[in-house]
């Protein structure tokens, strides 16, 4: 009677181990996800369309949710000015894709416009270009692979 109580406990677990697919390595599933998505980041990285980077924040946060610790604060750097980038396009109602700073649509308040332009000066910041650089070369160093081609 004990034997199928057994076997009902120990199969499972070594399945598991034989399978290697209960408790997967955090930096392999990170990988895996940089692999997934990096046909939608060389669009983005290729595309002349200014507004596109935003289409890929979902994707920036899902990475940034795999990133082993090493690299998650380097996501946050570059995810964070981009969101408050986002916002501040979508308060004063415009499309990233067309909004130019030199010649901003006439209903565009004065006070939307300065925080348009603050927020693109974090995104265009070092601290976000150098997190952008590292965790592109995390990519490569950990990965093997480049985020976008």
């Amino acid at each position: 009677m004990r034997l199928p109580v057994l076997l009902t406990a120990v199969v499972p677990l070594v399945l598991c181990v034989a399978l290697a697919g209960c408790s997967s390595d955090p930096t392999d599933d990170y990988c895996e996800a940089v692999e997934d998505h990096q046909a939608a980041l060389t669009d983005v990285a290729a595309s002349d369309d200014t507004g596109a980077l935003f289409d890929v924040l979902d994707t920036y946060d899902e990475l940034r949710a795999k990133a082993p610790r090493d690299i998650a604060d380097d996501w946050a750097s570059v995810i964070e000015p981009l969101r408050e980038l986002e916002d501040a396009l979508d308060h004063a109602g415009v499309d990233p894709s067309t909004y130019s700073s030199e010649k901003p649509p006439a209903d565009v308040s004065q006070e939307d416009r300065d925080a348009i332009e603050a927020a693109a000066r974090k995104v265009g910041s070092e601290r976000t270009v150098t997190a952008m650089g590292a965790v592109e070369q995390h990519a490569l160093d950990v990965c093997g692979t480049p985020l976008s081609r």
